[in-house]
């Protein structure tokens, strides 16, 4: 099944139930807390898949954060349950085709618009006591997930970390991985661990929410040798909305970047590995504000001004339509389990 015709949105990388949970706020109505993405607002941007994920700051104890995991798969579940055709898992091939022609229908505040569906992602596998409980987050609904976050952790050493590769363990869980079928996430990881997942993994892999490093040399976002071999496997790079990781040595009295100095890196990606192969990884409501993201963008339903900004540059209309969504739709529809 394609992609749906026209113009939508698909976000890899949300931190919707994190935001959610750390604020005491409701997804649908969070009345007066300041937030980047609300159901309402995903619906009027004319949003219709993400990956939605689990995450729980590391500066806390690990008994509290894998309770707060646990909570938020409880939270994604309650929603579903609430919201049935506005807010739909999608787990599978068939759960993405069952999306594609789904109607348009009324939400919570009334707006008729198609519905969203939900990836979950975990960002970081630190908390696994070892490879082979990822196949308990599979069975909650999880369908890809990163290795590491900043640091090193049993399986290897995310960004800012020691710089070296895979563990033991690490490569254990390589293989849960294809045998699970569980997509790829290389944000955050090391460049000596992506070396090694390209090496010893031939399953799905994507970047969903990393830049450019020519552009902003900082190890957090990929270098030109890990896009291309990412592209070359039929992987998608997320643009990542945080200034930080535009704009080098970015601080908060520069104020916010304009739309430019983050589609110059979907602009560099492009060049390098091909249209097909760039679109959207926010990051929102991850660590981002107003203040630390591009001029313009204050909420979910303005991501379509990237577009504005990519046409201006001389893109067409169906890169314009990939970037937005349908690249990672093609993704995630060959990358699913059926």
């Amino acid at each position: 099944m394609p992609p749906p015709p026209g113009r939508f949105i698909a976000d890899a990388h949300q931190d919707i139930a994190f935001h959610c949970q750390e604020y005491g706020r409701d997804f649908a109505d969070p009345g007066a807390t300041p937030c980047m993405i609300t159901l309402p607002w995903l619906r009027r941007g004319g949003v219709r898949l993400i990956c939605a994920t689990l995450f729980a700051m590391h500066r806390q104890p690990d008994d509290l954060r894998r309770l707060k995991l646990t909570r938020q798969v409880e939270m994604y579940s309650r929603w579903f349950s609430l919201y049935p055709d506005v807010f739909v898992p999608v787990r599978s091939q068939r759960d993405l085709s069952r999306l594609a022609t789904a109607p348009p229908s009324p939400g919570p505040d009334g707006i008729q618009a198609y519905p969203v569906g939900v990836i979950l992602l975990m960002e970081g596998l630190e908390l696994l006591n070892s490879p082979a409980e990822l196949r308990l987050w599979f069975e909650r609904g999880v369908r890809l997930a990163s290795i590491s976050w900043d640091g090193v952790n049993r399986f290897g050493s995310g960004s800012f970390g020691d710089h070296s590769g895979l563990t033991t363990e690490g490569f254990a869980l390589l293989k849960k991985f294809a045998n699970l079928g569980m997509i790829l996430d290389l944000s955050h990881l090391c460049d000596a661990g992506c070396h090694d997942v390209f090496r010893h993994f031939h399953g799905p892999l994507c970047a969903t929410h990393s830049n450019a490093r020519a552009l902003c040399s900082l190890e957090r976002n990929l270098s030109d040798e890990n896009a291309l071999e990412l592209g070359e496997r039929g992987g998608v790079i997320g643009l990542n909305l945080l200034a930080p990781l535009l704009i080098p040595g970015w601080r908060h009295e520069h104020g916010q970047p304009p739309l430019s100095a983050a589609t110059a890196h979907t602009l560099h990606l492009a060049e390098l590995i091909g249209e097909a192969h760039v679109g959207l990884g926010s990051d929102l409501d991850g660590g981002l504000t107003v203040e630390n993201t591009p001029l313009g963008i204050e909420r979910v339903d303005h991501l379509g001004l990237l577009a504005s900004e990519l046409e201006r540059s001389g893109w067409t209309a169906e890169a314009l339509h990939g970037f937005l969504g349908a690249n990672w739709w093609r993704f995630f529809e060959r990358s699913l389990p059926p």
